[in-house]
C-alpha cells in the first residue's frame, strides 16, 4: 500500500524497535533504556507504519479487543501509538495510516475502531466520534459518609497478585456483562493492570460479603503528597480500578479506601459517568468531580456494527449516512430490525425510501454506543430526524443499560 508520499506497510521485527522509538519520543516517552518494558509491546503484525525509504516517519497500530456493546461481544480495533516524526507532518501520513487502519479492520470483520486521543481535533476529521466521558474524584477520607443504608456487612483484604487475581478476574466477568465498551481482559491487560508505576506498587483489596463470596475489589497505589514521609500533605490513595457485583460491594470499597488514617485524598481516575457515589453520598460536591472526553470510536463498517451491538427493545430504524470519504461503503441506507434477541441490518435503495433520520458519521458512532442520544444529535445538527414526535422511541432503541466506559488504558 502507498501514499502519494510514502510506503504505508506493517513493520518487520527488525523494524521494531525504531517503530517503538518514534512513538515514545512523540509521547515524551523518556524511560531510561534500561528500564522493564511494559508488557505486550504492539507486535508487528498488528502496527501499521509509514516509510520514507527504510525509514519509518510515522506509526501506528491496532490491538484486536474484544469489547462489550450494551452486553454483547464484539471485536473492536484499539487503535494506539499514532505519532510521527516532527520533520514529516503535515504531509499526509497520519490520514493514510488512519484509513489503512479502518480498512484492514473492516476486511478483518471489526466492525469499530476504539482510541483514547491525545487531542480530539485530530480523530473527528477521520470520522471518529466521542464514545465514552471520563470522570475524576478527589475526595477527603473523612468525607465518605453516606446518606443512607447500613455499613456494607462483609470485610477487606490486601492480597497479593497471585491471591487477588483469580478473584479480581471473576469479579470483572460480571462488573462487564451488561457494559459498553469494557475491553475483555486477556492474561496480559490484567498483567499491565497490576504494573508498578512511580516507583509505587499496585495493591489489590477484595471485599468478601457475610457469606466469604469475593463482591468487588479495587486496584491502588499509595504515596505520599509530596513524596516525604509524615508530611502535611498526607498520602493520597491513587485508585486505578473498582469494580463490584452489587451495591454493598461497591460500599465495601469505599469504606475500606476511607479507613486508610494516614490519608489525605482518595483520587480515583476513570470512573464511570453513572457511578453511584454522587447519589450516596452525604457531601457529593466533596467528589471535586471532573469530567473530559474519554474514548473516541469510528464506526468502520455501518451494517456490521448496527448488528454488533444489543438492544433491548424491539424496534426499527432506517438510518442514512450521506457522506464518508474515509469509508465509501459506509454511505447509503440501512433499515436495522430488532426483535431485542436477534437483529437484522440491510442495505436499501435510496430512491424514495423512507429515512427516519439522516446522520453523520460521527455522530452515528456516538449514537450507536450508547453516549449520546439521538434527541441531542438532532438539537445540534448531527443528526436530522424526519418526524421528532419519534425521538422517544429511537432514544430508547439505541440506548445501553450502562454509561459507556473503558478502564484500561492502551
Amino acid at each position: 500500500m502507498t501514499s502519494s508520499n510514502f510506503e504505508i506497510r506493517p513493520v518487520t521485527s527488525e523494524e521494531m524497535n525504531a517503530f517503538q522509538a518514534l512513538a515514545k519520543y512523540a509521547f515524551a516517552d523518556n524511560a531510561a533504556p534500561d528500564a522493564p518494558e511494559e508488557p505486550a509491546p504492539l507486535i508487528p503484525e498488528w502496527s501499521l507504519a509509514a516509510f520514507d525509504g527504510n525509514k519509518v516517519v510515522a506509526s501506528s497500530g491496532g490491538y484486536p479487543f474484544k469489547i462489550r456493546f450494551n452486553g454483547q461481544a464484539s471485536a473492536a480495533d484499539g487503535v494506539t501509538a499514532v505519532s510521527t516524526d516532527p520533520g514529516y507532518r503535515r504531509q499526509g501520513a497520519v490520514r493514510a495510516l488512519i484509513t489503512g487502519l479502518m480498512h484492514r479492520a473492516r476486511d478483518n470483520g471489526v466492525p469499530v475502531s476504539i482510541l483514547w486521543a491525545s487531542m480530539g481535533a485530530i480523530y473527528q476529521r477521520f470520522g471518529y466520534g466521542l464514545a465514552s466521558t471520563m470522570i475524576d474524584y478527589a475526595i477527603e477520607p473523612r468525607y465518605v459518609q453516606f446518606q443512607f443504608g447500613e455499613p456494607a456487612g462483609g470485610y477487606v483484604r490486601l492480597l497479593e497478585k497471585d491471591d487477588a487475581l483469580p478473584h479480581c478476574k471473576a469479579i470483572y466477568r460480571t462488573y462487564c456483562n451488561d457494559r459498553t465498551l469494557l475491553l475483555h481482559r486477556a492474561s496480559v491487560l490484567w498483567d499491565i493492570m497490576f504494573r508498578r508505576s512511580q516507583d509505587q506498587n499496585v495493591n489489590a483489596a477484595v471485599y468478601f460479603d457475610t457469606h466469604d463470596v469475593p463482591k468487588a475489589y479495587t486496584l491502588y497505589q499509595a504515596k505520599w503528597g509530596d513524596n516525604s514521609v509524615g508530611s502535611d500533605d498526607g498520602q493520597i490513595i491513587g485508585v486505578s480500578d473498582i469494580a463490584w457485583c452489587d451495591i454493598d460491594g461497591y460500599r465495601g470499597i469505599w469504606e475500606y479506601l476511607a479507613s486508610h488514617d494516614l490519608a489525605s485524598k482518595i483520587h480515583w481516575w476513570r470512573a464511570p459517568e453513572d457511578d453511584p457515589a454522587p447519589n450516596m453520598l452525604l457531601e457529593p460536591r466533596r467528589l471535586h468531580r471532573r469530567t473530559g472526553d474519554a474514548i473516541w470510536l469510528r464506526v468502520n463498517d455501518v451494517e456490521m456494527a448496527l448488528a454488533a451491538r444489543g438492544y433491548d427493545l424491539p424496534g426499527e430504524a432506517i438510518v442514512r449516512i450521506a457522506e464518508d470519504k474515509i469509508c465509501p461503503w459506509n454511505v447509503g441506507t440501512f433499515r436495522m430490525t430488532t426483535t431485542g434477541e436477534a437483529t437484522d441490518v440491510e442495505r436499501i435503495s435510496d430512491g424514495g425510501a423512507r429515512v427516519d433520520f439522516d446522520i453523520s458519521i460521527n455522530g452515528f458512532a456516538s449514537l450507536l454506543i450508547g453516549h449520546t442520544s439521538l434527541s441531542q444529535l438532532h438539537r445540534i445538527g448531527r443528526a436530522n430526524v424526519a418526524d421528532e414526535a419519534h425521538l422517544p422511541v429511537f432514544d430508547a432503541l439505541f440506548s445501553t443499560r450502562y454509561r459507556p466506559l473503558c478502564s484500561n488504558m492502551f
